[in-house]
């Protein structure tokens, strides 16, 4: 993106490219690496964005390219001002450790609504905040955790801009319900840990459905992206294990044995809870069980998909539910 701009009544050539940001003419020029530690603070005029600051430049410009540039950059700077742009909506979650808390915002212009995950800095330090958007924003673009839009700091807080996701009833779940669902969760871990993610928090709660209920994953706080211990890759696929056991206990109302799974499913969870392997190759022999057969017969192409359309019956907000 690239665009004319005025520094101090001097002509500038603004361009973004290549994960940086440059500001230049024929005798002065400045470059900012994109990263979340830069952070711009958005300049007004009659209620038109028509500038920026960026350090100790104030840069003026073309309100088109402002807003232009403001959705260019998305969340791989901070910007500040959230209340300038957001309304709150409702739906507080604070985390057990009341470090970050999730609500909805509605955006003032458009109207659209948001989850926004709040970070505290004194009690997370923004090292660790930083590191998990990075991994969302790994993991988003293969399309396993919430889209970011933007990125905001206050003194206090780190907030981050998503899409707006639902959670799903699953006291609902018919047999061939539970088995696409399953069969989507193993294949998301699969892709997170070949791209060298692993989450370490999975559970019901961090299981979420887009709209048009593509599964997604949230509670990015304990993953991990580098110095990967191998019984962390296993944690993952014990947690989908413990997943489904809960699944089949609430199935069959029983609340401390193992209940006899339909479609050799006792054979996939005991695969589940003593998975050996550390290697994200080897789930694809989880993917090829016999319990997933029922699914080919149906005809349903076996890869990351929607879970349309017997899945989606009823939305609910549980109160407890755990923060992102």
């Amino acid at each position: 993106m690239e665009f004319n701009c005025i520094i101090e009544r001097e002509s500038f050539y603004l361009n973004v490219k290549d994960k940086s940001l440059s500001i230049s003419n024929q005798s002065t020029s400045y470059t900012f690496d994109l990263s979340l530690k830069i952070i711009i603070t958005w300049l007004f005029r009659e209620n038109e964005m028509n500038g920026f600051i960026l350090e100790n430049l104030i840069v003026e410009g073309d309100s088109l390219n402002m807003k232009q540039l403001r959705s260019y950059l998305g969340g791989e700077i901070t910007y500040t001002g959230i209340q300038i742009f957001y309304s709150f909506n409702g739906e507080i979650n604070v985390g057990k450790n009341k470090a970050t808390k999730v609500c909805s915002l509605i955006n003032r212009q458009t109207k659209l609504k948001f989850s926004c995950k709040c970070f505290k800095k004194s009690v997370i330090g923004i090292e660790k905040i930083h590191k998990e958007i990075e991994i969302i924003k790994k993991a988003s673009q293969y399309g396993l955790a919430p889209k970011i839009y933007e990125c905001f700091s206050s003194n206090n807080c780190v907030y981050l801009i998503m899409e707006n996701l639902e959670r799903i009833q699953d006291q609902a779940f018919m047999e061939d319900d539970i088995m696409l669902f399953l069969y989507n969760l193993i294949q998301s871990i699969s892709l997170l840990h070949k791209e060298n993610i692993v989450h370490k928090s999975i559970k019901k709660s961090h299981i979420m459905f887009t709209e048009d209920n593509k599964l997604k994953l949230v509670g990015f706080g304990k993953a991990n992206n580098a110095n990967i211990q191998n019984n962390e890759f296993r944690l993952d696929i014990f947690k989908i294990g413990i997943i489904m056991h809960k699944f089949y206990q609430k199935q069959n109302f029983q609340d401390d044995q193992f209940s006899l799974i339909p479609d050799e499913g006792n054979s996939l969870l005991e695969s589940l809870l003593n998975w050996k392997s550390n290697s994200h190759f080897q789930l694809k022999e989880l993917l090829c069980h016999p319990y997933f057969k029922l699914l080919k017969t149906e005809g349903i192409s076996l890869q990351i998909q929607c879970m349309n359309p017997k899945f989606k019956t009823h939305i609910f907000q549980d109160e407890e539910q755990e923060s992102f």
